[in-house]
């Protein structure tokens, strides 16, 4: 074809036909436009192809990190359940001087004492690989975005209130090795479960337990039950965003 054209060209020059010559030359100019339109719009094409198999890659990663979430959130969920339910033991026991009730609250609930240092843990490499690749911007103003928005705030404000939360524990617990309250309650619970302790035993271990610190903590873990509130919510939050992914994967 370019050959063609070529000699077209080569004839026009010879038989002096300038008109014909000048659109000739304008046809080819309008095929190089047409070529080079043609190659751009393909270049295109798999430009877009390459960018959402790349953003397709990072949102699976995100939905994997999402998952592994909502299992992290079942196991702490159970575990602030019974905390709860073990501190609220712990307050009515004390308020009603139950000494008869101490072997249960040790050997039932104290596997889910205040001073465990337990807190959800959410897997967010998916989304930061997100923000620092760029992509972030190919789903801007999209449901995709603030769902993810929403999602790792809310695991943020979970975060800072689990680390108040850990933080108040922290100090109570050390305020009673401290003053050595830990060291005297190893030694009185032994007698509990070996059903060899005595009036005094019992008199000692009701006076480490009214500890002020002992008390504390048991009384704030009480009131956490806003910790499985926003577990909760988290995972309906989560329900929607795996949705939204899944919508941006099949379009």
């Amino acid at each position: 074809m370019i050959r063609f054209f070529r000699k077209l060209r080569q004839q026009f020059v010879r038989e002096s036909k300038f008109s014909k010559y000048v659109i000739y030359a304008i046809g080819e100019i309008i095929l190089v436009v047409i070529g080079i339109l043609i190659a751009l719009y393909i270049n295109n094409l798999n430009t877009e192809r390459q960018d959402s198999i790349t953003l397709n890659g990072y949102l699976n990663n995100i939905a994997q990190n999402i998952r592994s979430d909502k299992e992290s959130l079942e196991v702490i969920t159970a575990f602030r359940d019974s905390s709860i339910i073990g501190s609220r033991f712990f307050m009515r026991m004390i308020e009603e001087d139950s000494k008869d009730q101490y072997k249960t609250y040790f050997s039932k609930f104290f596997k889910f004492n205040p001073w465990l240092d337990e807190s959800f843990q959410s897997n967010q490499s998916g989304f930061e690989a997100l923000k620092n690749s760029g992509y972030l911007n190919k789903i801007q103003q999209t449901e995709l975005e603030t769902e993810l928005y929403r999602y790792y705030s809310l695991v943020q404000k979970i975060k800072d209130e689990e680390r108040s939360l850990n933080n108040f524990m922290e100090e109570m617990e050390y305020d009673m090795y401290k003053n050595n309250v830990v060291q005297e309650t190893k030694p009185l619970i032994r007698t509990l479960f070996r059903k060899a302790e005595t009036e005094q035993d019992l008199e000692e271990l009701e006076r480490v337990l009214n500890y002020p610190a002992f008390v504390g903590s048991h009384s704030r873990n009480a009131g956490t039950s806003y910790m499985i509130a926003l577990y909760d919510e988290l995972s309906l939050v989560a329900y929607d965003l795996l949705g939204e992914i899944e919508n941006e994967l099949l379009d």
